[in-house]
């Protein structure tokens, strides 16, 4: 993604290649320890990659919204036949959702390994998946260096030195990008959490959050040379499909998203119940999923009783009037109205179908401060 800076120097506005129409793009997070870098940061031994996290974005055709959902890496789905890259095919198979990237990746081919995760969600799914990024440690910490780093309310201590170093009372946090690297990936030592790969999700999809919010307070997405600058130190580390891999694909892509309003923004984790045949894996009910599937499909908003996280921070269930599509917003863009719930709403079990509002409390206090943290200095 090197490039020359002269859009930006001359103030001319970059172009959007997907200018009036909807994208999905597939955002995998890679444990690769290759490089200097990620053996830095983690520590570990190279051997191979495997897709740490999941998350399939959703730009709606008019750039008023952006929906993101997020695939449990212990889900169990039928993972199709996928090339290999060296003129071999795996055999199609029934197993946890991030397998698929490292039976593709089988012979250290990342290539190969997101097609194979690429299938799987469009087999999952039904959507069509147009672009891809893979985010590695390096990449993820370069991004959150590029923005000066990151304030972030810790809800509940984490005293985790030996997996993730971080050693924290609950309040506010400044983060650098390995800091906020070990936030986002801690599963161990977390007050009040059980540990699971769910919670986590709940945290990588807050971190998104803020790194919206902290992006548009520095005008990242509203000033041609920030915005370049930023897509030069921050981006330079990941591994981007054809369509959006360059320097001026991915500033015009970032510059017709600049009055998405944070509200806007909504994170959703598939609803998903103990496996039947194993405890430790989870599997979802189609009738539940596929209504959010179709609101992917169809440019249209989340359907009415899905949990959500968005931009903001607020956590709500979806209710009638949020129905509309976003074609029919208000002025604003906000078509949703729901009550605040606890974050645990995006998911549900055979008890809690995520739609309870009586098991919920509002989580306004935590997003006020959470604001608060974010104008320290």
């Amino acid at each position: 993604m090197n490039n020359i800076h002269t859009a930006s120097k001359l103030g001319r506005t970059p172009p959007d290649s997907y200018s009036g129409r909807a994208i999905n793009i597939l955002i995998i997070g890679s444990d690769s320890r290759a490089g200097d870098k990620n053996q830095a940061l983690v520590g570990g031994e190279d051997d191979g990659e495997r897709s740490d996290t999941t998350m399939i974005m959703h730009i709606s055709k008019d750039r008023s919204h952006v929906n993101v959902v997020s695939i449990p890496r212990d889900l169990l789905v039928d993972i199709p036949a996928c090339d290999l890259g060296n003129g071999t095919e795996s055999s199609p198979e029934y197993a946890q959702f991030n397998w698929a990237f490292s039976i593709g990746g089988t012979n250290n081919d990342r290539t190969s390994a997101v097609l194979c995760t690429w299938k799987t969600v469009e087999k999952l799914s039904g959507m069509r998946i147009d672009e891809s990024v893979v985010v590695d440690f390096s990449g993820f910490t370069s991004m959150i260096d590029a923005l000066g780093g990151i304030n972030v309310y810790i809800p509940t201590a984490i005293h985790d030195q030996e997996n993730s170093g971080l050693n924290l009372e609950a309040g506010c946090t400044h983060f650098n990008g390995q800091q906020a690297l070990g936030y986002a990936r801690v599963r161990e030592g977390v007050e009040g959490s059980d540990g699971s790969d769910l919670k986590r999700i709940e945290r990588q999809q807050a971190v998104m959050g803020i790194m919206m919010r902290t992006a548009m307070q520095k005008n990242m997405l509203t000033s041609l040379n920030q915005l370049y600058d930023f897509i030069g130190s921050g981006l330079r580390s990941l591994s981007i499909s054809e369509g959006i891999s360059s320097v001026s694909e991915m500033a015009g892509l970032g510059w017709s998203l600049q009055s998405l309003k944070p509200e806007n923004l909504r994170f959703v984790t598939l609803p998903v119940y103990p496996a039947p045949t194993d405890p430790n894996r989870v599997v979802v009910k189609d009738e539940e999923v596929r209504p959010i599937w179709e609101a992917f499909i169809n440019d249209t908003s989340l359907p009415v009783g899905v949990g959500v996280r968005d931009g903001n921070g607020k956590v709500y269930t979806i209710e009638a009037e949020s129905s509309a599509s976003p074609s029919a917003s208000s002025p604003s863009g906000d078509t949703t109205s729901g009550k605040s719930t606890e974050s645990n709403t995006t998911t549900s079990s055979p008890q809690n179908n995520g739609n309870d509002a009586s098991s919920q409390e509002p989580n306004d206090d935590l997003v006020a401060l959470q604001r608060k943290c974010e104008a320290k200095k």
